[in-house]
C-alpha cells in the first residue's frame, strides 16, 4: 500500500490553484504546507474518481487564523442578506460556522450518509420559508455533494443566497452546477494539472494493486 505522507511548499504549489486574489495564492500553499492538509496517498473520492491528493480542511481549521482568514476572503463573496447558513456534517462545518458569525447568520446542519455524503434532511437547526440560505461546505471534487444541500433548500421553501468553498477540485464542474441552478457562488482553490482525476481503471495504483482509502473523506 501507498504511504500516505503530507505534501512540502513546493510540491503544494504544483498541484494546487488558487484563485488570483492579491496576496492570496501564497497564503494558501502555506497554509496548506504549514498545516500538514495537503495529503499525498491514494485516494477514492466521492464521486468515484481516484486521486494521489486529498484536503484534509480540519487539519487547517485547527487554526483560529488560518480559518478566519479564509471565511474573510470568502464573505465578500455574497450578499449580507443571509439568515442561515448550512453545512453538512462534516469539516465543512467549521467553515460555515465561522461564515455564520461573520454575517450573524443561524447555522443548520445536514446529516451524512455512510459514505459522508449529504443527505436531504437536517441533523441540527431549522430553515424556514423566509430564509435566505448560504451553502458551505470544505471540499467539494465536481459539485455534486452540494446538490443535496441545495435540494434540502428548496423543500423547506428558502431562498438560496450563495454557494462558498474552500476547494473545487473540478472548477469548471462546480460553476456549471451553480449556473444549472442558477445561484451565485464562489471558492478559493481549484486542482492544478498535476492533480489528475482518473477513474478506477484509469488509475495507475489501482493498476498495481493499490488499494485506495475509501471514502477518503473519512479522513476529515
Amino acid at each position: 500500500m501507498r504511504r500516505l505522507r503530507t505534501a512540502a511548499l513546493d510540491e503544494v504549489r504544483e498541484v494546487v490553484v488558487v484563485t488570483p486574489r492579491r496576496g492570496l495564492p501564497e497564503l494558501m500553499h502555506r497554509a496548506l504546507a504549514d498545516t500538514g492538509a495537503l495529503l499525498h496517498g491514494h485516494f477514492g473520492l466521492h464521486g468515484g474518481k481516484h486521486t494521489d491528493y486529498f484536503i484534509r480542511f480540519r487539519a487547517l481549521s485547527r487554526s483560529a487564523e488560518l480559518l478566519g482568514l479564509v471565511a474573510d476572503h470568502l464573505v465578500t463573496r455574497v450578499d449580507a442578506d443571509v439568515t442561515t447558513v448550512i453545512v453538512p456534517e462534516s469539516a465543512g462545518f467549521f467553515l460555515g460556522d465561522a461564515l455564520a458569525k461573520r454575517l450573524g447568520a443561524t447555522i443548520a446542519v445536514a446529516r451524512t450518509d455512510l459514505q459522508r455524503r449529504p443527505a436531504r434532511s437536517l441533523y441540527n437547526g431549522a430553515i424556514l420559508k423566509t430564509d435566505r440560505v448560504l451553502v458551505v461546505n470544505d471540499v467539494v471534487t465536481t459539485g455534486a455533494s452540494l446538490e443535496p444541500l441545495l435540494d434540502l433548500v428548496a423543500d423547506r421553501g428558502a431562498t438560496v443566497s450563495g454557494v462558498l468553498v474552500f476547494g473545487a477540485l473540478d472548477g469548471p464542474g462546480f460553476r456549471a452546477i451553480l449556473n444549472r441552478r442558477q445561484v451565485p457562488g464562489d471558492h478559493l482553490l481549484e486542482a492544478g494539472p498535476a492533480w489528475v482525476l482518473r477513474t478506477p481503471d484509469e488509475c495507475p495504483a489501482c493498476a498495481r494493486g493499490d488499494l485506495p482509502l475509501l471514502p477518503a473523506a473519512e479522513l476529515n
